[in-house]
């Protein structure tokens, strides 16, 4: 409010959000150093990883250090898990990975976790609901929740189904 001037204003808000020259140079240290040791883990379907790996490539994009899409495509090559690597080979085999755009490599490998395990559950499709429990338990590569994350959403269900029903009396 004590800016007189737009420019004033948006070196304030920059400020704010991106701080200081070294603690934007930090931050940027940080995010690269993310993005050369992210890796896909064994139980973790593609669309989580690509959210994390998104998210680090959009923050870097944030604070001025763009990661060029060749790069992004060779980083997710490299990150997937053993289930990957048919697929990784003919896309190696095929032709230059630098002409390959991340869309189109983001959308081959979806397809190709939906078809070779076509029983995992897109984690936004699925909302809270009540689990019977069976003796064979059912490894999916898509469960984006732990065990102890289940269980405090159950406790919090709970919870609030309590004071619903002290509410309705």
């Amino acid at each position: 409010m004590m800016c007189t001037t737009s420019k004033e204003a948006w070196d304030v808000l920059q400020l704010t959000h991106e701080g200081t020259n070294a603690a934007k140079e930090s931050k940027i240290k940080n995010l690269i150093t993310q993005f050369e040791t992210i890796t896909m883990l064994e139980t973790e379907c593609f669309d989580n990883f690509y959210a994390r790996l998104s998210d680090i490539v959009n923050t870097s994009f944030n604070l001025s250090e763009s990661i060029p899409d060749a790069r992004v495509v060779k980083k997710i090559l490299r990150s997937l898990p053993k289930r990957f690597i048919p697929k990784v080979t003919v896309l190696n085999t095929l032709g230059n990975l630098n002409r390959l755009k991340l869309e189109e490599l983001v959308g081959d490998l979806q397809t190709y976790e939906i078809d070779l395990f076509p029983d995992t559950v897109n984690p936004k499709d699925r909302g809270i609901t009540l689990k019977a429990q069976s003796k064979k338990k059912k490894v999916s590569f898509c469960e984006s929740k732990s065990e102890n994350e289940s269980d405090f959403d159950m406790a919090l269900l709970a919870k609030n189904f309590k004071k619903f029903l002290q509410f309705s009396k």
